[in-house]
């Protein structure tokens, strides 16, 4: 949020949606109400050419007093299903910038465009694949899976992979790097132990965190993942097939929504949450495995969903937008 150089930002907490009327969802409402103040003082002493919104919760303040204040106003959605923040924003907003085209019609009445979801490596050189494979200890030659549960991990993700895990060991040619989560790692680690896997037969790789999320997509024939919006930019932008398997207490639904979008466009396979076993999970790679056509398809299908000019695209959205003030 800001402009001519400048960068405001706050500190507020989401809302506990699970309890609309409480002590701690009226904390929250002091702290917008607080930044909202904040912002508008900060606008109104410096003001900005445009505003731009990412549609969390903490974003819900500053574009209110952008909009208080008559400044020009930008929302993004990276999601299939809108945030709550940007339903309620965008009649009030100069236009809107989305990722799927499945969220336009929730923007009726105003300009939108599709200008896709940034990336965060985009920018950036890809490195060398044999220095990408080097930095996980992997073989040229092999086929990667990464499976990817996010910073937080996926509980049931985690428990697929170790029913899959002595499934997978049997398969040649095959090399793992999977995301089990900070929180959830050392209690990963002590199961897998307990299981028969002979090490020198298999290659997997699991860390709690993927701290170069760039060089394992680098290498990955295939992901298994949530549905996150950065998560999905990032699988898209890399061009890589996927198997999907949203997290259902996602607000609104959104990570089933973003899943289902890259399926109907033969991007990615997607797998409900509570349907989720090792004996599916490994069924559903074995069976990519050996249909390379069918995931050479998904792979080009997969790059058409991503977008590399995704931020300039937003950025010319932004400029041409806060041009038309000064008409």
């Amino acid at each position: 949020m800001g402009g001519r150089g400048s960068i405001f930002r706050s500190d507020l907490e989401g809302f506990d949606r699970r309890k609309k009327f409480s002590w701690f969802n009226l904390r929250v409402l002091a702290k917008v109400a607080k930044a909202f103040r904040y912002f508008r003082r900060k606008m109104k002493a410096r003001p900005p050419d445009i505003a731009v919104g990412f549609g969390g919760y903490a974003s819900f303040p500053g574009m209110l007093a952008a909009i208080s204040l008559g400044i020009p106003t930008l929302i993004h959605e990276q999601n299939a299903i809108p945030s709550m923040t940007n339903r309620l924003l965008y009649r009030f907003c100069s236009g809107v910038g989305v990722t799927f085209s499945e969220s336009i019609n929730f923007f009726k009445g105003k300009r939108v465009k599709v200008v896709g979801n940034p990336v965060r490596f985009a920018s950036s050189n890809l490195y060398p694949r044999h220095e990408a494979l080097a930095h996980f200890g992997l073989e040229e030659g092999i086929f990667t899976l990464a499976v990817l549960g996010g910073s937080q991990g996926a509980q049931s993700l985690n428990r697929a992979m170790l029913e899959a895990l002595p499934l997978f060991a049997k398969r040649t040619g095959l090399q793992i790097v999977h995301g089990v989560g900070r929180d959830k790692y050392d209690d990963y680690m002590r199961e897998l132990e307990s299981l028969d896997i002979s090490p020198e037969s298999f290659t997997y790789r699991p860390y709690p965190f993927i701290e170069r999320m760039d060089l394992l997509l680098r290498v990955a024939d295939l992901v298994v993942s949530r549905a996150g919006a950065s998560t999905l930019a990032e699988i898209t932008w890399m061009g890589l097939p996927s198997i999907l398997i949203p997290f259902p207490h996602a607000a609104a639904g959104h990570q089933e929504a973003n899943a289902l979008a890259l399926e109907r466009r033969g991007a990615a396979l997607v797998i409900k949450d509570n349907d989720i076993s090792g004996e599916k999970l490994y069924e559903k790679v074995d069976s990519l495995m050996r249909e390379r056509d069918r995931l050479r398809i998904m792979a080009e299908r997969s790059r058409r969903c991503g977008d590399p000019q995704a931020s300039s695209k937003l950025a010319q959205f932004a400029l041409e937008l806060a041009q038309e003030r000064g008409k």
